[in-house]
């Protein structure tokens, strides 16, 4: 079944949407754009933590922080620095598109980051908020509650699944701007700079 949650919308319905996107979420994604590179990490944690990530299980921590075993979050972050040069340049318009070393790289980055809380295995909320926010918000959006019932879809068990909806996602997208023209010139000036991935998130979001 076709995603259809912002093609039959008009640009000042768009506009209005993303407009009206929580402003906390705003802010913490003003702050990751923002940071220094040697600053991400301990902000990847922090934020995914706000976001309730992995909930209701804790989450894993820095080493330097943790009181768990490993893996730690720098060991995931590091295993994920191979995937996302993979992906570099790739959103979710083109996801549909992705080489077979993409593919192979979201594969990866899907089982890294099922390893986010400290026991049992992320579910797709954890894992696409990790990736949501390491593309720069290329890839999204984020697989939370309320974007999934305005996506009309379950939970992805599976990378598969995931990719397939992902995929739906740039569909959705192309066919309103096949209509409307570019997303970024339907949604307030302030956020035009940003990726589909985050905008989409954006417009499906918690207000």
């Amino acid at each position: 079944m076709a995603v259809e949650a912002i093609r039959n919308k008009t640009p000042r319905q768009v506009r209005s949407d993303v407009g009206a996107f929580s402003a906390r979420y705003v802010e913490d994604w003003d702050a990751w754009v923002g940071a220094h590179r040697d600053a991400r990490p301990q902000l990847f944690g922090r934020i995914l933590r706000k976001w309730q990530a992995t909930r209701p299980v804790a989450m894993r921590r820095l080493r330097a922080e943790a009181e768990h075993r490993p893996p730690f979050l720098d060991d995931l972050l590091e295993l994920a620095a191979e995937p996302l040069r993979a992906l570099a340049g790739l959103t979710v318009l083109t996801i549909a598109h992705r080489t077979r070393k993409q593919d192979e790289a979201l594969t990866t980055l899907w089982t890294i980051f099922s390893r986010l809380p400290t026991s049992g295995a992320a579910s797709c909320v954890g894992i696409t908020k990790a990736v949501l926010l390491l593309t720069d918000g290329r890839i999204g959006p984020a697989f939370d509650s309320q974007v999934r019932s305005k996506l009309g879809v379950g939970r992805p068990a599976t990378c598969r699944e995931w990719l397939q909806t992902l995929q739906d996602v740039g569909e959705d997208i192309a066919v309103f701007e096949s209509s409307h023209g570019r997303l970024i010139k339907a949604v307030p000036a302030r956020f035009a700079q940003l990726a589909y991935g985050r905008l989409y998130d954006m417009a499906l979001g918690p207000r």
